[in-house]
Parts: C-alpha cells; structure tokens; sequence
C-alpha cells in the first residue's frame, strides 16, 4: 500500500510548459500532479494503450477529443480512453490530478484532428 498525502504541496509550475510531478507509479499505472499556467496548450495527442484520467483540483480549462470541447473547473474529471486523441488548454492556472492506466503510457503526437 502506498499512501500519497500533500498532493498540492507537490505541485510545480513553470512559464513555458506545464509540469508534471509524478507521485507514485506501477508496472499497470502513473500518478502525477500537475501544474498549468494559463494560455498552455498540450499538443494534440494520444495514449495508444494507456487510458488518461484527469481530476482537476483548482483552475479552469479546455478539454478537447476533437469532437467537442468542454470546460472544466474543479471537481470534475474527464477520462480519455487509450487511443483518444486530445488536447488540453489552460484557461486559469489549473492545478489536476492525473492517473494514468496502461502498462505503455507514451504520448504519441498526432499532427491534426483526425476525420470522423
């Protein structure tokens, strides 16, 4: 068992990209915090065989799987499934709890939207 206590007390963040903290990690799964300052844009994006969880703990932003776009502030949660393109964007400094799950959590960069 492993106990994870003062998440916020590990948050970092810098001006040029968001920064991920990872706090504990498994052969199946990754769990980090993360800090967003406004205006961050991840690339477009998917986890080929890792789902993505995000829980956002303070700030707002947009949450895109290039059907629809959605704001988020805190207390919600998004899942995108392994496989799902996305992209996330600051819109006020974002503090977010991200749990991945897959034993292969790369991020794969995908060029633009794909057709659907």
């Amino acid at each position: 068992m492993e106990i994870l206590e003062d998440l916020k007390g590990s948050v970092q963040f810098a001006k040029d990209h968001h920064v991920y903290k990872f706090l504990a990690q498994t052969p199946h799964s990754s769990i980090s915090i993360v800090g967003w300052e406004p205006g961050q844009v991840s690339p477009i994006h998917s986890h080929p065989d890792a789902d993505e969880i995000y829980y956002v703990i303070e700030g707002e932003g947009l949450f895109n799987d290039g059907r629809r776009e959605v704001r988020l502030k805190p207390g919600d949660t998004v899942v995108f499934p392994a496989g799902e393109v996305h992209q996330v964007t600051c819109l006020a400094r974002m503090v977010l709890y991200r749990v991945q799950a897959g034993a292969d959590r790369h991020a794969e960069p995908v060029p633009d939207w794909p057709q659907r």
